[in-house]
């Protein structure tokens, strides 16, 4: 039987089980509700998690170089890191490599990529989120980039939107996916049928990028 990683306890009164991106087995449970509870709960759950933990380690197996930063995501497309004789980080999309200059220090690459990530989300997304704005007429007060490991973007009750730089990590339709998901928050400050009809509306193909963005969950613990 598969036991829980972590079972936290609060006052709640349901149970619920999640599974981290890094395989993690959770169940957040009522303060005095007894373990044998917990355990059948999670026992009446083994198939449900089996599912979910294959499917982690097919991702595993699946982006192993980019786990292990051997190889980097760009747009969907897997790209090779190489130093070369260049003043700045640069792409060759016909060769898929990101070009590094040569004078970075071993220990600086990662910090110096992750920087990179950084500015280009910032260009990119402040580009597509006012073309989508453009066509859908929801504006949001501002836009930041975060770094966040939980979450691909957010809405507050203020109007203001971010966006996890790993997001040009992922495939086009996926970050628009994204963007339209927190302006429709603008209206819908929820998850609920009116909201996701009108993230239909605006976008006909969110259900399948919808499934299609759980599987890069991994991405947000990367850097």
């Amino acid at each position: 039987m598969i036991t829980p990683d972590l079972i936290t306890r609060s006052s709640r009164h349901t149970l619920s089980l999640s599974i981290l991106k890094d395989g993690q087995v959770v169940v957040k449970a009522p303060l005095k509700m007894p373990r044998e509870a917990i355990d059948k709960f999670v026992y009446e759950k083994q198939n449900w998690i089996r599912e979910k933990l294959a499917i982690i380690e097919q991702n595993r197996q699946k982006y192993d170089e980019i786990l292990s930063y051997k190889k980097f995501l760009l747009f969907g497309n897997q790209y090779s890191l190489k130093l070369a004789d260049v003043k700045k980080i640069e792409t060759s999309s016909d060769q898929m490599v990101i070009l590094m200059p040569k004078t970075t220090p071993e220990d600086k690459i990662l910090t110096r990529l992750k920087s990179w990530y950084k500015k280009q989300a910032k260009i990119i997304l402040t580009e597509r989120l006012e073309y989508i704005c453009s066509k859908i007429k929801l504006v949001p007060a501002s836009m930041r980039i975060s770094d966040s490991k939980g979450r691909w973007g957010a809405c507050n009750s203020k109007g203001s939107i971010s966006f996890n730089f790993r997001i040009i990590m992922l495939e086009p339709a996926i970050i628009d996916y994204v963007i339209v998901h927190e302006l429709c928050h603008l209206v819908e400050m929820n998850h609920s049928k009116k909201f996701w009809a009108l993230v239909n509306t605006f976008l006909p193909s969110a259900n399948a990028c919808k499934a299609r963005i759980k599987e890069f969950g991994f991405l947000l613990s990367l850097f």
